[in-house]
């Protein structure tokens, strides 16, 4: 991995921003940091699959038992939840227990649980995500969602999971527009009541911007937090992708390298 084209423009608190590509397997990567604000971004390249099968509230209580005493698990117990790859070789299986933060305090570092991966996708890493909604900061254009989150695999806890994020993210953006079959019946009524005005419509590509503001490493006294953003585009035919990704947070400068010479 190098660094290419790096740039700074120092006038002005806000306009302070280096920029540099980033040169990855997964191809370049636009980086940003304002080091008055001390904030990084940069946008994340992704390929979000969405597996076919689930898992269950009891392949966690194989890797997490000592939740079984927790009061509040009969919220979450009969509950399935999805299987997400942000790329090829990295995926995440998203928990919500949103209904059972208790259940979330109970963690502990360890496995992540078994997850059975669609046939192409069935490599890399893997990861349990497990998150609670905390709510919603409507006060400005657009809505902010507030996240807790944990991940936990291979025997350890991480305080700050920027892959893992960003497939909650996406899964999250995606699944906010799907409907209900009654919202679709209703939907479908509309639309043919549309069609029987006018034959001569076009409807056009709906886009969307949803924020997610994420906080992490909590338990393990080290707060990790990290902003994400995701475009969404919905298509004539109704399908919806994932057009954008910036994952930005708080950082410090920590290291710095300089070649001096070559031979």
């Amino acid at each position: 991995m190098c660094i290419d084209r790096m740039e700074y423009k120092p006038s002005g608190r806000d306009s302070q921003r280096q920029s540099a590509v980033l040169m990855t397997k997964a191809g370049p990567i636009p980086i940003f940091f304002n080091p008055y604000r001390q904030v990084a971004a940069c946008s994340v390249p992704q390929n979000i699959h969405i597996h076919k099968s689930q898992v269950s509230f009891n392949d966690i209580l194989a890797v997490q038992p000592q939740v079984r005493v927790v009061p509040t698990i009969e919220q979450v117990k009969d509950k399935s939840f999805p299987i997400v790859s942000i790329v090829k070789g990295m995926t995440f299986c998203l928990i919500d227990l949103t209904d059972a933060p208790e259940v979330l305090t109970a963690l502990r570092a360890g496995e992540a649980p078994a997850m059975v991966l669609d046939e192409e996708w069935n490599s890399g890493f893997s990861g349990a995500i497990y998150y609670e909604r905390r709510g919603e900061d409507n006060a400005s254009e657009p809505t902010i969602y507030n996240m807790h989150v944990r991940m936990i695999t291979q025997g350890v806890e991480d305080p700050g999971t920027g892959s893992g994020n960003c497939a909650l993210a996406c899964y999250l953006a995606l699944d906010a527009g799907r409907q209900s079959p009654k919202q679709q019946l209703k939907s479908a009524e509309r639309e043919e009541d549309l069609a029987a005005k006018t034959e001569k419509i076009k409807l056009y590509d709906k886009s969307e911007h949803h924020v997610f503001a994420i906080e992490q490493g909590l338990e393990m006294g080290r707060k990790c937090t990290i902003a994400i953003e995701v475009d969404i585009k919905e298509g004539e035919d109704g399908k919806r992708a994932v057009t954008g990704l910036v994952l930005s947070g708080r950082c410090s400068f920590f290291a710095r390298g300089e070649i001096i010479g070559v031979h």
